[in-house]
């Protein structure tokens, strides 16, 4: 079974409920920068904390003093992508991020890029209280109860997406930001399945993301 980790990120908080639902799933979890104070804010301590540290409250590193801190510099890159690559290169294949989505549209447009970014080294899933979001790759195919709403996000022009299963379908269908979108479509039947045949597509699902722990 490959290694599945958590990173709490420093946007809209999710619920007590659920972060501690994905904390019971995770071998390790980490804390991107601000994201330590949500932690401190819903009691869960982390396994460690990374980032530049210029979002981290000082009362939250007093509440954290024993938590293995790790500050990362450089300014290339976002804090959630800097806990990101530092999992890959501890061989986590697995990884869910909470607090990513929510709050400034800059910090979700970079961390959506992010996700398309390593999808191909990880299984990386972002969840939020409302649903959660996976990466299409070239085809997925996912289960879900019949009359689910479901919407395809582009990163950029994704084309020749097939879609099987939604009451709306797409066939060779182009999806593009400013072009045209495929938000709250529907489960006909389950499971469905997206291909695509180039670009980066993501799937996201409004159902209870506690159900991304039902069965795990």
């Amino acid at each position: 079974m490959e290694r599945r980790a958590l990173i709490l990120a420093n946007g809209t908080a999710p619920t007590r409920r659920l972060l501690q639902a994905a904390r019971r799933h995770a071998e390790l979890f980490i804390c991107a920068d601000g994201g330590a104070n949500t932690a401190a804010q819903l009691g869960q301590i982390p396994d460690m904390i990374i980032g530049d540290l210029d979002s981290i409250k000082s009362s939250t590193v007093k509440v954290f003093r024993s938590v293995l801190t790790r500050r990362v510099a450089e300014q290339n890159s976002t804090d959630l992508e800097k806990a990101i690559r530092f999992l890959i290169r501890k061989n986590y294949r697995q990884i869910d991020v909470l607090g990513a989505l929510g709050g400034r549209v800059d910090h979700v447009v970079g961390n959506l890029s992010t996700l398309g970014k390593y999808r191909r080294s990880a299984g990386i899933r972002f969840a939020d209280n409302s649903g959660y979001l996976v990466p299409v790759g070239s085809s997925l195919t996912w289960e879900a109860v019949p009359g689910t709403t479901v919407s395809l996000i582009p990163l950029g022009r994704c084309e020749g997406i097939v879609t099987s299963g939604l009451k709306w379908e797409l066939k060779n269908g182009t999806l593009e930001l400013g072009v045209r979108d495929s938000t709250s479509n529907v489960v006909r039947s389950s499971p469905f399945t997206v291909s695509v045949r180039r670009g980066e597509l993501l799937l996201y699902v409004l159902v209870s993301p506690l159900s991304l722990y039902s069965l795990t």
